[in-house]
């Protein structure tokens, strides 16, 4: 086996010395489990709902403005502006 330049950290030093030990040993049903994640992730980032949204004019010419200036639609800025607001990583901008 052709031995690799790369410098290894700590960590990586102790799994590779555990897998040439035979310490290491593999996880049942690994490939189903994998699957699985894959699928939760997938279907978390699906957008397959629709909704209907009343906002004022002045709020929707802005985050038109808004979308605007990052080059993407207005359904994507307000859908990231939820999600993040969710999911607390909403930081307000106190201009």
């Amino acid at each position: 086996m052709k031995k690799s330049k790369q410098k290894l950290n700590a960590e990586e030093k102790a799994i590779l010395t555990a897998f040439e030990s035979g310490k290491l040993r593999s996880v049942p049903k690994l490939l189903a489990e994998k699957k699985r994640f894959q699928n939760i992730a997938k279907a978390h980032g699906t957008k397959n709902r629709r909704v209907s949204l009343r906002m004022t004019e002045w709020d929707f010419a802005r985050a038109q403005e808004e979308a605007l200036k990052e080059g993407l639609p207005y359904q994507s800025l307000l859908s990231s502006i939820i999600h993040k607001y969710l999911t607390g990583q909403f930081k307000e901008d106190h201009r």
